[in-house]
C-alpha cells in the first residue's frame, strides 16, 4: 500500500512539472511599435542591421546584373559534330578520365542532343589496365560501355592511322613543354581528313608560363590549324571541387597585357569544371579558335562571381553558361550589359533638303485638308442639330394640336417617333427660311407628300409579294 502510494505521489509531481505556469508566471507580451511592424516585414524578426552596408550593396549589384543578363541570353549556336570521337592525354588512374567519359556520353541530359557520339576512343598507354579503371558499374547502366573503345599509343598523340574516322578530338596536355605538345597535336589533326573540331585543355599550368608564352602558342595553332576547329582552354592545378561549385571567370590569351604569370603559386582549379568547359567548347560554335584562361573566383562580390551567379538564377544551362563565358568572357559581358542600358539613338536622316522641304509641304497639305474637312463636318453637325431641334419643336407642337381635338391614345414620346419623318422634313423648311432661301413651302410639301405616297405602294407592293409566297409555300407544304 505505502508502495502504490509513493508511486502515485511521483506520478503527480512529474505531471505538474509539465503545466503551463499561472498568468501572473507567465511572461507579458508586449506590443510591438510600428516601427518593428515595419522592420519585420515578411522575414518575420527584425532585419534592422541583418547585412552590412558592403553586403546590401553588393545585393544591388547582382539584382542589376542578373536582370541586364537575362536581356542580352540568346540561343547558342551548335556546332554539328560527327558520330566519333576520341580522348587522349587523360591518365586512366585519374578521375578525369571517367569524368570525361560521363561528359561525353551524355545519354541522360540535354547534351545528348549536341554530343550524338556513337563511338568513343579511349588512346591511352596500357589498354588492359584502363578497362579495369575506367569501365564501372555507371559504365554499364549509361550505354556507355556499347560505345567505348581502347587504342594503345606511349604518346598522347595518336598515329595518322589511328585519328582515321575519327571526327572529333579532346586531348588534355598536362605539363611538359606545351608549345611542342601542342604543335605535335595540330600537325596530327591537320594530317587527318575526317577531324573537324579538337577540343585542347592545358591543365596543370604554373606560375612559370607566362602570357607571351601562350600568346606564341596561340599564334602558331592559328598559323597551322586550317583544316579542322579548335579550342583551347588553360586552367591551373585541378581541385576536387565539384562542378557548378565555385564561380570562374574566362579570358582571352590576347586581353592579357602584361608579362606577368598567369596562375599565382599554389591556384588552382576544379577538375570537373575544367571537364565541362572543355567538352561544352566542342559544340559551341561561337567558341571556335578561341584560346581562353580559366580561373576561380570564389569571391561572391567579385564580378566574375556575379555573373555566374546571374546566369544559374536566370535558368541558363550549362552549355549557355560556358558559352556566354567562353565567347564573351567577364569583359565581354560588360560590355553587352552597358550596350543594353544605353538609351536607343535616333537614326540619323539621310534626307536632302529638298526632300525635307518637300516632305514638310505635303504634310502641311494633308494638315490642312484634314482641317477642312473637319471644319466642313462640324459646320454640318451644327446645321443637323438645329434641324433636329426645330423638328422636335414642331412635333410637340403637333401632339399638342391632336391632342386639343381629340384625346390621343399614344404617349408623346411614340406619338414624336412615328411622325419623326415628316417632323425632321419640317424642321429642313424651317431652317432654308431661316438661311434666306427662296422655298415654296407648298409645292415643297406636296411633293415630298407624293413621296411618301410612292413609298407607301412600294412598301406595300413588296409586302404583298412576300405574302404570297409565304401562302403559296403553305399550300404547297399541305
Amino acid at each position: 500500500m505505502k508502495l502504490h502510494l509513493s508511486l502515485l505521489l511521483s506520478t503527480i509531481t512529474l505531471s505538474t512539472a509539465f503545466l503551463l505556469p499561472s498568468p501572473s508566471q507567465q511572461p507579458q507580451r508586449t506590443t510591438p511599435s510600428n516601427t518593428a511592424l515595419h522592420q519585420v516585414r515578411s522575414l518575420g524578426f527584425d532585419t534592422t542591421g541583418l547585412y552590412t552596408r558592403e553586403e546590401s550593396e553588393r545585393f544591388k549589384s547582382q539584382s542589376k546584373i542578373t536582370h541586364y543578363i537575362r536581356k542580352i541570353r540568346n540561343k547558342v549556336a551548335i556546332t554539328p559534330l560527327g558520330p566519333k570521337t576520341l580522348i587522349s592525354g587523360f591518365d586512366p588512374e585519374s578521375p578525369s578520365s571517367i569524368e570525361l567519359l560521363d561528359f561525353l556520353n551524355a545519354e541522360q541530359d540535354a547534351a545528348s542532343t549536341y554530343f550524338p557520339f556513337t563511338s568513343i576512343v579511349a588512346h591511352v598507354p596500357d589498354g588492359k589496365s584502363a578497362r579495369k579503371r575506367m569501365i564501372g558499374r555507371n559504365a554499364r547502366y549509361t550505354g556507355l560501355l556499347d560505345k567505348l573503345e581502347f587504342i594503345e599509343g606511349s604518346s598522347i598523340v595518336p598515329s595518322h592511322e589511328q585519328l582515321r574516322d575519327v571526327n572529333s578530338w579532346v586531348v588534355n596536355i598536362a605539363g611538359g613543354d606545351y608549345l611542342d605538345t601542342l604543335t605535335l597535336v595540330v600537325e596530327a589533326a591537320e594530317k587527318a581528313d575526317s577531324v573537324k573540331n579538337v577540343a585542347i585543355l592545358l591543365s596543370g599550368v604554373g606560375s612559370d608560363v607566362t602570357s607571351s608564352a601562350l600568346k606564341e602558342m596561340e599564334d602558331m595553332i592559328k598559323s597551322k590549324a586550317t583544316t579542322f576547329n579548335y579550342t583551347v582552354v588553360i586552367v591551373p592545378q585541378w581541385n576536387d571541387i565539384p562542378e557548378a561549385q565555385c564561380s570562374y571567370g574566362v579570358m582571352n590569351v590576347t586581353d592579357v597585357t602584361d608579362d606577368t604569370p598567369l596562375f599565382a603559386a599554389g591556384e588552382s582549379f576544379s577538375r570537373q569544371e575544367s571537364l565541362r568547359i572543355v567538352t561544352e567548347c566542342l559544340a559551341i560554335e561561337g567558341a571556335k579558335g578561341k584560346c581562353v584562361i580559366a580561373k576561380s573566383y570564389p569571391d561572391k562580390s567579385s564580378l566574375e562571381g556575379m555573373l555566374i551567379q546571374s546566369m544559374r538564377e536566370s535558368g541558363f544551362s550549362r552549355i549557355e553558361e560556358v558559352g556566354m563565358m567562353v565567347m564573351n568572357g567577364s569583359k565581354g559581358c560588360m560590355e553587352l550589359i552597358e550596350a543594353e542600358q544605353k538609351p536607343t539613338g535616333l537614326p540619323k536622316d539621310t534626307r536632302t533638303p529638298e526632300e525635307i522641304k518637300a516632305q514638310q509641304e505635303k504634310a502641311d497639305e494633308i494638315r490642312k485638308a484634314k482641317a477642312l474637312e473637319a471644319k466642313k463636318a462640324a459646320i454640318i453637325q451644327k446645321r443637323k442639330d438645329a434641324v433636329e431641334e426645330i423638328a422636335k419643336e414642331w412635333a410637340e407642337r403637333e401632339y399638342f394640336r391632336k391632342s386639343l381635338m381629340s384625346e390621343l391614345v399614344v404617349p408623346k414620346d411614340q406619338f414624336i417617333e412615328m411622325i419623326w419623318e415628316r417632323a425632321l422634313f419640317e424642321g429642313e423648311l424651317e431652317m432654308k427660311q431661316r438661311e434666306g432661301k427662296l422655298v415654296n413651302v407648298k409645292m415643297e410639301r406636296k411633293a415630298w407628300k407624293a413621296s411618301q405616297e410612292k413609298k407607301v405602294k412600294s412598301e406595300m407592293k413588296v409586302a404583298m409579294e412576300r405574302l404570297k409566297k409565304r401562302v403559296k409555300k403553305e399550300i404547297d407544304a399541305y
